[in-house]
């Protein structure tokens, strides 16, 4: 729509109002139109083709398999919260051995005694935790119970002190890496099983006897730890200690820039 220099400037805003008024009525004439006559179609000019979508259509057996697959996934790597559950899942079997492994190793490391509770004494209270170890493909390849005291019932001044343990740095990390590559060197790294129980406690710490493996005829014993156990405050710094000591014996030395190599 043009509009000529002669119209005033009202003028021109009340044409726009009635050409815009008439031109919803004619639309909202047309939508009344074809609702009310079923005959009525659109021309061909209104009319834009879409495209339509093709709905991919599963088998709907391969749907029911998978889902079935998924939930046998699910229930299969689902870790016990207890020793209760542990106990009376499907795989107990290798949950109970995975229990009897940690604890033949809590024994050979000499870890607690067996004695009666101090008089103003108060023992550790303690947890299974249980997980499955899985593979790059999410195989599982083993299945890991681990005894843990509860560190959050230790009092301090009383069951421990000093809790620092210091750590390499990630700068130190990369370059001994760097410098490993640019001198074509081999680079061996290892991991000590259950480290924490090398670590040897100088606080005298009770904790009560895990269950289902309680010493028949003495369940009024309490266990006297004398290997750092996971879980307590001090762990972290005991290892540390026996690693430090250890290394020192062989002649190792300590970085300036980073002690911890």
């Amino acid at each position: 729509m043009t509009f000529s220099q002669d119209i005033p400037l009202n003028e021109r805003r009340m044409e726009g109002v009635q050409s815009e008024s008439t031109r919803s009525s004619s639309s909202e004439e047309e939508f009344v139109d074809s609702n009310d006559n079923p005959s009525w179609e659109p021309s061909q000019d209104v009319v834009r083709e879409r495209p339509q979508r093709q709905r991919r259509e599963w088998p709907q057996d391969w749907w029911i398999a998978t889902k079935e697959v998924e939930r046998a996934t699910v229930a299969f790597l689902e870790e016990p919260q207890n020793i209760e559950e542990a106990l009376t899942c499907e795989n107990s079997k290798e949950w109970e051995c995975a229990m009897r492994e940690e604890y033949d190793s809590l024994m050979t490391n000499n870890t607690w005694t067996l004695v009666a509770l101090p008089v103003g004494s108060k023992p550790v209270s303690y947890k299974w935790v249980f997980k499955i170890k899985q593979g790059a493909n999410g195989e599982v390849e083993r299945y890991k119970a681990r005894l843990e005291a509860r560190g959050f019932t230790q009092t301090y001044g009383v069951d421990y002190k000093e809790t620092f343990a210091p750590v390499a740095k990630f700068t130190s990390i990369r370059c001994i890496l760097a410098l490993a590559a640019l001198e074509d060197m081999e680079i061996h790294q290892m991991d000590v099983k259950t480290a924490f129980l090398h670590g040897e406690l100088e606080e005298e710490i009770y904790m009560e006897q895990p269950q289902g493996f309680v010493h028949q005829g003495g369940e009024h014993l309490m266990c006297k730890l004398q290997k750092s156990l996971y879980g307590l405050k001090q762990s972290p710094r005991a290892w540390n200690q026996k690693l430090d000591a250890f290394l020192k014996s062989i002649e190792f030395m300590k970085s300036e820039a980073d002690p911890r190599v």
